[in-house]
């Protein structure tokens, strides 16, 4: 009578479960032999010793690699897979300080792909992003305030009645905020770039019909909105600042300035009307036509309305916003 006798396992000090199936053991011992020439994976054909096993027949590798299995084990969120949670908790600095990877640590994790968690994610955007962009609008802050001062020094001996950075909404698409450090004059507002580098954008007060009396809602934002003339520019021009007094006192300069220069250019063809005996007649130059024709107008101090612009209330000023 033949005795079957029980093949000695080939780990050392390592006890398998009975519930383990034939290919799982087979797996495992192989994977786990004292001798690499014997160790699965080691015998000539790598990893693809490991794929051919017959523990994971039926298993389509491209769709592994493409992350299209559903994982048979999802664990909880918050779940802590240690003994203690303090196991898998910070390290501290002391044992970590003066640690340095060498060249061959950097070449071993060159390539290693890393996946973090939706937690992981949020607390780093949380932290690490916060620090940064902390630290950029420090920069940005120094950088702004810096412009500013030059700004005031520029404007000093002007006729400039407000300036500062507000956001205009805009560009090749009209579809996004684009900030600018405006500077508004009697007759003008300009609109300078952030590097200074380009011809500011100059919008006249005779070009304007109405500054909105009352902020509107636009992108979920409070601003001012500035009504062009009919056939001028693009019908409007939206600001807004995220300084909320500093846009109300955008708002009040605005419509002042609106307010002044079209009293002024009504009182300039009331003017010019006595002068070329056609007031109150029809067909008569009105104070628009007047601002643009570059008729030098008698009482003026010696400005002149060219270029849309119109002489500045209260002294000798010129369109470009100077004094003569």
């Amino acid at each position: 009578m033949a005795v079957l006798k029980k093949q000695p396992s080939p780990l050392q000090n390592v006890e398998l479960p009975e519930s383990f199936s034939k290919e799982l053991r087979d797996l495992l011992e192989g994977l786990l032999q004292r001798d690499i020439d014997k160790r699965l994976g080691c015998k000539g054909a790598g990893a693809e010793e490991v794929k051919c096993h017959p523990f994971f027949a039926g298993i389509d590798w491209n769709q592994v690699y493409y992350q299209k299995y559903t994982p048979p084990l999802i664990p909880p969120r918050g779940e802590v897979n240690a003994a203690d949670a303090f196991d898998i908790g910070s390290f501290d600095e002391e044992d970590t300080k003066g640690i340095k990877l060498t060249e061959q640590d950097q070449e071993l994790y060159r390539y290693f792909p890393l996946t973090i968690s939706e937690r992981w994610q949020q607390e780093v955007a949380e932290t690490v992003f916060e620090t940064v962009n902390t630290e950029a609008d420090k920069l940005e802050q120094k950088r702004k305030a810096k412009q500013k001062q030059r700004f005031d020094a520029d404007e000093k001996e002007s006729d400039c009645i407000l300036h500062g950075y507000i956001k205009k909404y805009g560009g090749s698409f009209a579809s996004v905020w684009q900030t600018r450090y405006a500077k508004l004059y009697p007759n003008r507002l300009e609109l300078h770039t952030e590097s200074g580098s380009t011809k500011p954008e100059l919008v006249f007060m005779d070009q304007i019909e109405e500054v909105s009396p009352d902020f509107v809602q636009f992108k979920n934002e409070q601003c001012v909105q500035v009504r062009f003339r009919d056939g001028i520019r693009d019908g409007k021009l939206i600001l807004t600042n995220s300084d909320e007094i500093g846009l109300k006192e955008w708002a009040l300069s605005l419509r002042a300035a609106h307010k002044e220069s079209q009293e002024l250019l009504g009182s300039m063809a009331k003017k010019a009307g006595k002068i070329y005996g056609t007031e109150g007649q029809r067909g008569a130059p009105d104070a628009r036509q007047l601002a643009g024709s570059g008729m030098v107008l008698p009482g003026g101090g010696g400005g002149t309305a060219t270029g849309g612009g119109v002489i500045a209330a209260g002294g000798p000023k010129n369109a470009n916003g100077g004094s003569n």
